[in-house]
């Protein structure tokens, strides 16, 4: 029987593939001192996630984001628990709506 655990909190950055300057991705993981623990690309973005087992581990990690948050290239860094409704979703970035295409 295979059981997955999944972070108690985990925050999700998108940036632009081909942002500018080049080489967002990599001063990302720079920044933080480790790879993301899961990502992929799609429709010109990667999505980024590392998982903590605390909500101050995970506050600590996205606040140190915040200055490549504030870039264009970011649209999303936000940290998600898996279940602790009392610290909820935290959202310091989204602009996801602004991308997407009129229907």
């Amino acid at each position: 029987m295979f059981i997955n655990k999944f972070p108690s909190y985990d925050v999700v950055v998108w940036h632009r593939i081909d942002s500018s300057p080049p080489g967002l991705h990599e001063r990302i993981i720079a920044l933080v001192g480790r790879q993301p623990d899961e990502g992929f690309e799609m429709q010109g973005f990667c999505d980024m996630h590392w998982g903590f087992q605390t909500g101050e581990e995970a506050t600590t990690f996205a606040e140190s984001l915040l200055e490549v948050a504030a870039t264009d290239d970011v649209v999303v860094l936000t940290i998600v628990p898996s279940h602790d409704v009392k610290f909820g979703r935290r959202v310091y970035k989204d602009t996801r709506s602004s991308i997407q295409s009129p229907i």
